[in-house]
């Protein structure tokens, strides 16, 4: 009985210098990976939960929205009742979350779109900043 064995010689496998990275052998062709399909899929699946965390559907559900794109939002760390939107015309509103009202419109507040909001370290000041500087 002959038996044949695979072998490999040394220079494929040694490296010259001890920071050369190993060499690796695998297939790089992707139809011949088996996860290709359930990575795919996974990646789908994350992307679209990105889109709708992200989309802000509900502010358009609010009494009174804003009458352009929405492009800054924030909630107060201490509650979630005041909730501050702005839009791309420059005006900013605080809305109360939990009866969806509108508390207080500040129109005019920026002559550019609304690029950032935040709520100071009290929980009650707001700091805004826009296109205008």
């Amino acid at each position: 009985m002959k038996l044949k064995t695979l072998s490999r010689s040394s220079a494929s496998t040694l490296r010259e210098c001890i920071g050369d990275p190993r060499q690796q052998h695998r297939n790089l062709d992707p139809t011949f990976h088996p996860h290709q399909r359930a990575r795919e899929y996974t990646r789908a699946v994350q992307s679209v939960k990105l889109d709708r965390m992200f989309a802000k559907p509900f502010i358009n559900s609010l009494e009174h929205g804003h009458r352009d794109g929405v492009t800054a939002s924030c909630c107060s760390p201490n509650a979630l009742v005041p909730f501050v939107s702005g839009s791309a015309d420059g005006e900013i509103r605080i809305w109360d979350l939990a009866s969806q009202k509108l508390v207080k419109d500040l129109p005019g507040s920026h002559s550019k779109a609304v690029t950032g909001l935040t709520f100071g370290n009290d929980g009650r000041s707001i700091y805004s900043c826009s296109d205008d500087g």
